[in-house]
């Protein structure tokens, strides 16, 4: 067994980002407290079914995630991190990342979080355009951000990511240039960039609605894309994942998990998991989730009793995966041998014709035993992925 990776969901905001349909809120902050205990009994819990199902295992990553984890004080996540120490125990290095938006941090939060044993940020930058920051409802000036790594450096920080949005409406490539320039010159490890997707029942998608704001275009979101790649491979990044860039050794181990098809445990109001054999999601409202904790029994490894909703992974959903999660990894791809192993079967007999026709369309590569998404087929990855669905 691989070693295992934790999800903690920190459902809490000061504010909604237009952008946003996570499960987040904005109003139950008093709840904060009464929160963090049930996620200390669902680590709890979590830990006791899969030391009886023979399934207990040490954390090599733990990502905080929300919402704003930074929004926790350093006490709480401090005791969330020693929950799961005592639950599963840590890896030798564990990767320990907490999410922060850069106008909840000081000097003295990171300092505090970094000695409770965090030991990698991730900063939600977004954009260096003060008009592009409003659109998106963020609360924060591009200054909070050269602030809050300055504070994360002086606090022992090393490993920091930043988040970048682009294909924002009306946004043309030179204003994505000077955002992306911008967060260069802050020399971050690792850098995530996302192109906007307008969900609906978002403030966003009622502005599209309203006539607000334009729809995005995607040949110009394509030619921001393509600009990154350009510039971070001159600023000796490497692009080891469809959206995320870094330099070496600094690559995201928690969603290497993920992207490596490994089991993840996600635990927290609204989280989602897969381990076990089972794909499962906890309830998304946090007082239900804390009643639930308190009173309502478990099922079986890797089900707490917030889980409402679960799967058992059976065969072809479990290759859909397998090839979905690794081609995103544009270096390490899908192990061919690999998953002939897993399924007795080549990825030829099991998806007849699929990935030679994809081959002839220039969207995929085969390089020995891998199979690897081409530059073409960066841009439109999900058309190639709902082949193997």
């Amino acid at each position: 067994m691989n070693p295992l990776s934790l999800y903690l969901h920190i459902p809490f905001c000061r504010h909604r980002c237009s952008y946003c349909d996570f499960n987040t809120y904005t109003s139950l902050q008093d709840l904060q407290g009464d929160y963090v205990a049930a996620l200390e009994e669902e680590i709890a819990q979590v830990a006791g079914l899969a030391w009886r199902a023979g399934q207990l295992r040490a954390v090599n990553t733990l990502f905080f995630g929300g919402g704003t984890p930074s929004l926790l004080t350093e006490s709480q996540v401090g005791r969330l991190i020693s929950a799961v120490e005592a639950a599963f125990g840590f890896t030798a290095d564990p990767e320990i990342t907490l999410e922060s938006n850069p106008e909840t941090v000081d000097y003295n939060y990171l300092a505090a979080v970094w000695d409770a044993g965090i030991n990698r940020l991730s900063f939600g930058m977004q954009s260096a355009d003060a008009i592009e920051l409003e659109l998106l409802g963020r609360t924060h000036d591009v200054a909070a951000v050269f602030e809050a790594v300055r504070q994360a450096r002086a606090a022992r920080f090393e490993n920091f990511n930043i988040d970048l949005i682009y294909g924002l409406p009306a946004q043309n490539t030179a204003a994505w240039e000077h955002s992306l320039r911008t967060a260069l010159e802050l020399q971050p490890p690792h850098l995530s960039l996302y192109c906007l997707t307008i969900e609906q029942g978002t403030p966003m998608h009622r502005q599209l609605q309203n006539g607000r704001i334009l729809k995005p275009d995607p040949d110009q979101a394509a030619e921001q894309y393509e600009l990154s790649c350009r510039l971070l491979a001159e600023a000796g990044y490497n692009h080891y994942e469809i959206s995320n860039w870094s330099l070496p050794g600094y690559e995201c181990r928690h969603n290497l998990a993920y992207w490596r098809d490994h089991e993840y445990l996600g635990l927290g109001a609204g989280a989602h998991g897969k381990a076990a054999g089972y794909r499962y999601a906890l309830v998304r409202q946090p007082r239900v989730y804390i009643r639930r904790m308190a009173g309502a029994a478990a099922a079986e490894y890797p089900l707490s009793a917030a889980v409402v909703q679960a799967h058992e992974v059976e065969r072809p959903e479990s290759m859909s995966d397998r090839i979905i999660t690794q081609l995103r990894l544009l270096e390490e791809g899908l192990d061919l041998e690999s998953f002939e192993r897993q399924f007795g079967q080549t990825i030829d007999d099991a998806f007849n014709g699929v990935v030679s026709q994809l081959e002839t369309w220039d969207l995929l590569r085969r390089d020995g035993t891998k199979l690897l998404l081409t530059e073409r087929g960066w841009f439109i990855s999900n058309q190639v992925f709902y082949r193997f669905i």
